[in-house]
Formats: C-alpha cells, sequence, structure tokens
C-alpha cells in the first residue's frame, strides 16, 4: 500500500507514483492524505492495513525537519515488523528514461552490491526487505530468456542506498552466452537511511515460522510441480501378454447367428415355391 502523508513535495509524490506503476499488479495507491507519524503512533497505520488486508506499506511525506521523507515498513500479524526511513537526495522519474518493452507483471532480477548488507544488522533488514517489495515470489532456476529487467541496489559508506533499474538487452556474441547489454530506465533514487526501527529476535522468530498445513512432507514416489499439483508414480510388475484373457465377442456371435437364420428361412421358402 502506497501512502502520502498531509504534506508532501513534488519530488516525494512524483517517487510515490513511480512506485505504484513499477508494482502496479500487486500495489493499492491511496489518494486521501493521512496525517500518520509511523515512528511515533503506528496503530492507526496499522488499523487501515489490516482493514485493507495489506502487509507492506510505503509512507511519504515531507517537513522542515525531516524533507522529501520516505518511510519503507511491514507488518504482521496487526503489528509493525519493521520500518526503514531515507530520505531523498535525488531521483530521475520514469519519463525522463527511454520507455521500456517490459511487460506488466515481469519479475525483476534483484542485485545487492556492498559489504554494508553483511556487516550490519539493520542494512540486511533493508536487503530482506526490498526482496519483499519488489519479488512476490520466490524462483529456484532462471530462465535466461525471461530476464528482462534488473534492480541494483548499492549500500555506500555510510548510510547511502543508491536504487537503479535497467532494461536486459541480449545480443548475439558468436557463442552459447549471449552479449548482455544494460540500458537505465528509471526509477533511479539516492536515498540516506534516518531512523530504523527492527523487530526484536523473538517477535522475528515467530514470523519466520512455516505453517503445518503450508509444509509439503515427502513421500516415496509423490512429487507436487510449480502450481502444487500432486504427481505420483505408479510402478507395475512386468506383465506377460501370452497369458492375458482373450475378450470373448458374445455381441457378434448373437448377431452371427440371426443372420445364419434368416438365411435359412429364405432357403425353405425358396424350396416350397419351387415344388
Amino acid at each position: 500500500m502506497i501512502l502520502k502523508g498531509v504534506k508532501t513535495s513534488g519530488m516525494v509524490n512524483d517517487v510515490l507514483a513511480d512506485m505504484f506503476k513499477i508494482r502496479r499488479q500487486n500495489a493499492v495507491m491511496m489518494s486521501k492524505a493521512n496525517s500518520f507519524l509511523p515512528f511515533e503512533d503506528s496503530q492507526s497505520l496499522v488499523d487501515l492495513l489490516v482493514k485493507k488486508d495489506t502487509s507492506l506499506f510505503l509512507f511519504g511525506s515531507h517537513n522542515k525537519k525531516r524533507p522529501h521523507n520516505l518511510v519503507f515498513g511491514r507488518t504482521f500479524d496487526g503489528k509493525i515488523l519493521d520500518m526503514l526511513e531515507f530520505g531523498m537526495t535525488g531521483f530521475k522519474k520514469l519519463c525522463q528514461f527511454k520507455q521500456p518493452k517490459i511487460p506488466l507483471g515481469a519479475k525483476p532480477c534483484l542485485i545487492f552490491n556492498g559489504d554494508m548488507f553483511e556487516r550490519y544488522p539493520e542494512w540486511g533488514v533493508v536487503q530482506n526487505y526490498f526482496c519483499d517489495f519488489f519479488c512476490t515470489t520466490k524462483t529456484s532456476s532462471i530462465n535466461l530468456q525471461g530476464l528482462e529487467y534488473v534492480l541494483s541496489l548499492t549500500a555506500v559508506e555510510p548510510n547511502i542506498l543508491l536504487l537503479r533499474s535497467y532494461e536486459v538487452n541480449m545480443k548475439k556474441s558468436g557463442s552459447s552466452t549471449p552479449y548482455v547489454e544494460l540500458e537505465e530506465i528509471g526509477v533511479s533514487l539516492d536515498l540516506v537511511l534516518r531512523r530504523t526501527q527492527i523487530a526484536p529476535p523473538e517477535f522475528r522468530k515467530v514470523t519466520q515460522k512455516q505453517p503445518k498445513a503450508a509444509k509439503i512432507g515427502k513421500t516415496k514416489n509423490i512429487t507436487h510441480d510449480m502450481a502444487g499439483s500432486k504427481l505420483a508414480t505408479v510402478h507395475m510388475t512386468k506383465q506377460n501378454l501370452s497369458e492375458m484373457p482373450q475378450i470373448r465377442m458374445k455381441g457378434s456371435k448373437k448377431k452371427e447367428g440371426v443372420e445364419g437364420e434368416k438365411k435359412k428361412k429364405k432357403l425353405k421358402r425358396f424350396d416350397g415355391e419351387e415344388q
């Protein structure tokens, strides 16, 4: 869900609109201004998210203390899980780039650059959040021909995050591996991490539990495809076709018997006429 505060700047409005265009298949944008203060009092925001049945949100606002402010967050079981507050220092709109040929619902390839994502716990949460924000499903394998665009997130010391989006163009290279060119298509964002609110380890451990109904147990000779359908393999003993009983065609025998009786009656009739 994408929301805006009571006061916003033109840059904030443009970012929210472009983010909605990127996630338009799985996003809802609220046009009404909201007087939420996510870090001070998040209950009213959580109530709205529960009402709309959504867990991820992006909130934009602007004031003198925190200009061009963006708050990325997510909830679990009616409670705030994580919140990340960024300030914008640079932005390029989608209309400033060449229009890409990316179909609706295409999955981006996320690339995280920089060792800050591994060194600092809060940046690990940033990485995990944007995986949830831009990717709705996990994939175990990638088709090279289906790779259409890339989202690059680069962490720079001390607290800068650079977000870039590229279209993937594959050209002939004279070998089995194509020559790949990346063309920037937007959104282009320069962000500065201001504040974070990270869930305690106990609460995070609860969110990572998988329900028993969602677990697919391993059963011999039974597998599941990507759609969740059950596929089974049946093993049978070798059959001896020579010992198989043959089907008796009773209907054909009756038919032959009826036709034979009719022929006999015709012969008798002809013999009586000759006499």
